[in-house]
């Protein structure tokens, strides 16, 4: 009997589910254990499972050609699933609760799409490009998948690169860089700009530091106008005085913050730092140095 294009993918479509249901319910199951387990063994026995589901019911649904559906569509069903697990994580066994009607289906997806995917490649006549898809498909996820951080890091390294933001970034003597943020411009900022955060850890004779740094691009404003557009922080009046070389320092009675404005090349700086003398911040101004867009997706 001679299956149509719509009773193939909705047979396939319907293994798929089931192949994808089992093997990722068992795993959410045994992460619910909370107990150790060798994370080498779970992979291929899944892989294995997902493959006999898949063969099991590419006979039973007498899908063309169903052998070879079957060992292919499971193989794609958990490459998939294998994709999803990185992109879509497990969370840990005490976060579970009911998030598993949450991420199972995710994994789900990759089981329906792969083996119906598969199926359709193997229908009569054979065509090329549908195997090829179906190969092209599962194995792109699962590779992507693999590399993800470093498939982000490159995203990010591109937006940094094309934020229009000067990439500079000071080396403050004692201070370590722990973060950085890129921010697009938008209703609230219409320039984009760099938030970077470094630390000074305590230690017997000191306490704990921080210093917050942003970098706009210059037509951002003016380092006086950007020191007086803030006159109060927590009902705490704040004032502004003026430094030679166009440097202006925001201080507030009460609060250890000191902020400092100023340019650096054809950019417009901020350092905003607690627990460091107001001298150290603007000594801090004179270290500013160019920075690649790879350190900062880096730290980020």
């Amino acid at each position: 009997m001679d299956l149509s294009t719509r009773a193939v993918l909705g047979r396939a479509a319907l293994i798929g589910l089931v192949t994808g249901i089992i093997p990722a319910t068992a795993i959410i199951w045994v992460e619910m254990q909370g107990e150790e387990f060798d994370e080498t063994v779970l992979p291929p026995v899944m892989f294995l499972l997902a493959i006999i589901l898949g063969t099991v019911g590419a006979r039973l649904a007498k899908l063309p050609l169903w052998g070879v559906a079957g060992l292919v569509g499971g193989s794609a069903t958990w490459l998939l699933i294998g994709a999803l697990a990185v992109l879509a994580p497990m969370p840990e066994s005490e976060l579970l609760g009911p998030l598993p009607t949450l991420v199972a289906p995710v994994y789900v997806v990759g089981g329906a799409v792969g083996f119906a995917l598969s199926a359709w490649s193997f229908m009569s006549p054979l065509r090329w490009w549908a195997v090829a898809l179906a190969v092209v498909v599962p194995l792109g996820s699962w590779g992507a998948a693999q590399y993800k951080p470093q498939i982000l890091a490159w995203f990010e390294i591109r937006s940094f690169e094309r934020s229009g933001v000067p990439l500079i970034a000071p080396a403050i003597q004692g201070y370590r860089l722990v973060h950085v943020d890129l921010n697009a411009a938008g209703e609230q900022e219409p320039e984009p700009s760099t938030w970077l955060e470094y630390w000074r850890e305590a230690t017997p004779n000191r306490g704990f530091s921080e210093v917050q740094v942003s970098v706009w691009p210059a037509a951002a404003g003016n380092p006086r106008d950007s020191c007086l557009a803030v006159t109060e922080n927590f009902e705490v009046p704040l004032r502004c005085k003026s430094l030679p070389g166009d440097r202006w320092v925001r201080t507030g009675a009460g609060t250890s913050w000191v902020t400092v404005f100023a340019r650096s090349g054809d950019a417009l700086v901020m350092l905003n730092g607690s627990g460091i003398a107001e001298a150290e911040l603007v000594a801090a101004l004179s270290t500013f140095r160019p920075i690649s867009a790879f350190e900062l997706a880096m730290v980020s």
